[in-house]
């Protein structure tokens, strides 16, 4: 390395530059996809667990109408 010339520096950072800049584009898009992926795993968990109440309200009024 002591013996590169500075457009050799020049180009090293330049690639450098655009290999970090790429994997974070890719990293963060990554994560983009992986935050829609929980966050809609997650409104269907709440969305199953308001219709379990529900039909435990219904079961429960059907109970107090037949007893």
């Amino acid at each position: 390395m002591p013996n590169m010339q500075p457009w050799d520096w020049v180009l090293l950072v330049i690639g450098a530059y655009i290999a970090v800049s790429g994997l974070l584009r890719l990293m963060r898009n990554r994560r983009d996809q992986v935050l829609a992926e929980l966050t809609a795993q997650a409104a269907a968990e709440q969305a199953r667990q308001r219709l379990a109440a529900q039909l435990e309200k219904q079961r429960a009024k059907q109970k107090k109408k037949a007893a």
